[in-house]
């Protein structure tokens, strides 16, 4: 079962919020059309998706850590950049097999849960906590 969107995954900054927010009806779409076993005609939208979500989000995601001074900033950039790896071999997949799938995207779905649980549930409140308490 995907996880919905909620407030306890806030992190207080209003462009990262909304950014997560993103991402989350993202991976709600790709499920959707995964679901009536339209995944295939999904996949090159999810990337493409994906891939500015990684470029945009991760700049400015990392910026807030370094104006923060975020002491697990470069174990979170090493998230991200492994984030980015995987995502470049789905892309590369695609990119040869011009073939999309209801198995890409199955693939990608599981790309993007894991980063849903993973990463913004579980790494990304830890540096909301990390602010919250340097108020």
């Amino acid at each position: 079962m995907l996880q919905k969107w909620s407030d306890d995954y806030r992190i207080e900054i209003d462009q990262i919020d909304t950014q997560h927010k993103t991402f989350f009806d993202a991976t709600h779409r790709l499920y959707d059309a995964i679901m009536t076993a339209q995944g295939e005609h999904a996949v090159e939208e999810a990337l493409v998706f994906l891939c500015s979500y990684a470029a945009e989000h991760f700049e400015a995601e990392e910026g807030f850590m370094q104006m923060l001074e975020y002491p697990k900033l470069k174990a979170h950039k090493k998230l991200h950049a492994d984030f980015i790896e995987r995502l470049g071999m789905l892309t590369d997949e695609y990119d040869v097999y011009r073939a999309p799938s209801q198995g890409m995207a199955d693939q990608i779905l599981e790309v993007t849960q894991d980063w849903l649980i993973d990463h913004i549930i579980d790494q990304d409140t830890l540096y909301a906590r990390y602010m919250k308490d340097l108020k």
